[in-house]
């Protein structure tokens, strides 16, 4: 049938909403509902809140009982390795001190002075220095009435030089260590006399190792016994935090402070973001330090990745539905709304409007071509109201297009500013976290190299002292310009890393031509000659640059890239600063 030409159909459902609504207008032409026809509605609610309940339960089943308690294992697993970790540091420490005391108390030399005291022998051998190199702060030679023969307690400090501290502690140490000596069995092999321990001297933990004094070859009889320990100061446990990649603290226990077995794990959650975990160390089987670790939840946060897929897997299952429901729609709605479009066009087309509606159903689309029967009879008269109202609807709509054309613009200008940093104009850190996995995603496919440069300004803190915070903004965005001339492709990015820390990503940069930017950087920043009295280096702000290349691969990561770029800046800063280094990628032990 033909359709009624210049209707609008928006304005058209309006005035039925509006008709349904007035009762009064219709209620000599309205029929009455059939008793027990369920409704289109009715149909559709029963069936999206059936299936909206399964997913609820799918979703909430998989949660539960296969998502959390999986990550949550996983999770403490990696905190055992961790802690492990610590523990196994710390016991290749103490097998060092007595590998060590093993060579002095196994040696013809000690076996001679031990009993003679022979001042030669401490002037050729017992001097600071031989300590230091060993990094041992208690040096005792006892004999075998557990007497100091020679005995010295050491600090060295990180500025060179040594305190001797032996006055203050050597009482305190052969009071703690002396008792030591009756674990030792002489009846036992040569290798294995020995015996370590922990004792607490001045409130500081001491790590040590005891061996009897024999000939070289291993004969005795015994004539005392060698004692070499370290201090386990802040000093020392931060070099084992860098050492194995991991922060931890320790702390003193006794047989008495554990209950359970001494090995076993002791974890616990901090929040959503960190967890502990801590674990006695033993040595000879006599519980003595208890290390913690506090670990970030990287895996929790896979754990959110996955819900995500958990997500994906819900809205396939309510696209899902979405098709069901156009299904049955097309059948139980579509299809008897078409039938009665045709019946508008042809009474439009005809303009007689004594002509009827033919659809009979009984549920509202039924309702509804009796309704539009009924409602015939008005549509003469509100036909140029309506049309009225829609060019007028018309009109607000274009308003409101261009009020989203200005709305998208806001959004995209937003969107970059969240990207870029508001001082100098460089991308920020989100903006080049997404650009090195982006970088490092795609170059590990085409076999390329990823280089980076961490640059630092030097004394910087010295230049706000000296110049004042508003010139330091001033100097940053000089540099940032310096960085950003440098960076001259457009897969490069130049990004501020920190307050003066600056990151330079080069996808596709081997080693040669990022030592040759990096010596560009070098001269830009001479040739810019930005004051800077204060400078111990040079009078003018200089940068320092660590650079660190790789073939993305799969047992690396972006943070071993960025490690590497970071102890090459710091050894560009132990030389002098004012330059540039590079240092090798190596994989983090995990």
């Amino acid at each position: 049938m033909p359709s009624i030409a210049g209707r609008d159909c928006s304005n058209y459902e309006q005035a039925s909403l509006d008709i349904e609504h007035e009762p009064s207008l219709l209620q000599n032409f309205r029929p009455q509902a059939r008793p027990n026809a369920m409704s289109i509605s009715a149909k559709t609610t029963a069936l999206i809140l059936l299936m909206g309940l399964l997913l609820s339960l799918s979703a909430f089943y998989i949660q539960r009982s296969i998502v959390y308690p999986a990550f949550h294992e996983i999770e403490l697993d990696y905190a055992r390795d961790n802690i492990d970790r610590v523990v196994r540091r710390l016991e290749t420490q103490r097998e060092t001190i007595d590998f060590t005391v093993y060579d002095w108390s196994a040696w013809n030399d000690t076996y001679a002075f031990i009993q003679t005291g022979d001042p030669d022998y401490i002037e050729s051998n017992l001097y600071p220095d031989t300590f230091l190199n060993f990094g041992f702060d208690v040096v005792l030679f006892l004999n075998l009435d557990r007497e100091p023969v020679w005995g010295r307690i050491f600090d060295f400090p990180v500025d060179g030089g040594f305190v001797d501290l032996t006055d203050a502690y050597l009482d305190g140490v052969l009071a703690a260590t002396s008792g030591f000596t009756y674990r030792i069995d002489p009846e036992e092999h040569i290798d294995d006399q020995k015996t370590s321990g922990i004792v607490q001297v001045g409130g500081m933990p001491v790590l040590f190792a005891m061996r009897p004094i024999v000939k070289s070859d291993g004969s005795g009889p015994h004539k005392g016994y060698v004692v070499f320990g370290q201090f386990l100061d802040d000093e020392l446990i931060s070099k084992f935090s860098e050492q194995i990649v991991q922060d931890f603290s320790i702390e003193p226990v006794s047989e008495a402070d554990v209950s359970g077995a001494s090995d076993a794990y002791t974890l616990a959650i901090i929040d959503r973001s960190a967890l502990t975990a801590s674990k006695i160390y033993s040595i000879e089987d006599i519980p003595s330090l208890r290390a913690t670790a506090i670990l970030p939840r990287h895996i929790t946060e896979v754990g959110r990745d996955i819900t995500f897929y958990g997500v994906a897997l819900l809205v396939f299952l309510c696209t899902l539905l979405a098709a069901a429901l156009l299904a049955l729609f097309r059948w139980m709605v579509v299809k008897p709304i078409l039938s009665l479009k045709a019946d508008i066009s042809s009474i439009s087309n005809a303009m007689d409007y004594s002509l009827r509606a033919s659809i009979r159903n009984n549920d509202e689309i039924g309702a509804l071509s009796r309704e539009f029967n009924a409602m015939l009879g008005m549509i003469e008269s509100n036909n140029t109201e309506l049309l009225r109202l829609n060019a007028e609807l018309t009109s607000k709509h274009q308003k409101v297009l261009e009020i989203q054309g200005e709305l998208q613009s806001a959004n995209a200008e937003l969107r970059r500013l969240s990207e870029h940093d508001p001082l100098t104009g460089l991308s920020n850190r989100l903006a080049l976290e997404r650009k090195l996995e982006q970088a490092w995603e795609i170059l590990s496919r085409t076999g390329d190299p990823l280089t980076i440069m961490l640059a630092d300004i030097d004394h910087f803190k010295l230049y706000n002292d000296r110049y004042g915070h508003q010139a330091g903004d001033e100097a940053i965005k000089q540099v940032a310009a310096i960085l950003t001339d440098a960076v001259q492709r457009k897969t490069d990015m130049a990004a501020r890393y920190g307050g003066e820390e600056f990151l330079l990503v080069l996808p596709g940069t081997d080693v040669e031509a990022a030592t040759e930017i990096a010596a560009s950087i070098r001269e830009r920043i001479i040739a810019a000659n930005i004051e800077h009295d204060c400078n111990p280096v040079e009078p003018f702000l200089t940068i320092s640059t660590g650079v660190s290349t790789v073939v993305p691969r799969s047992d690396l990561t972006v943070e071993d890239l960025v490690s590497a770029a970071d102890k090459a800046l710091y050894k560009v800063k132990e030389r002098g600063r004012h330059n540039f280094g590079y240092q090798a990628v190596e994989p983090t032990v995990r």
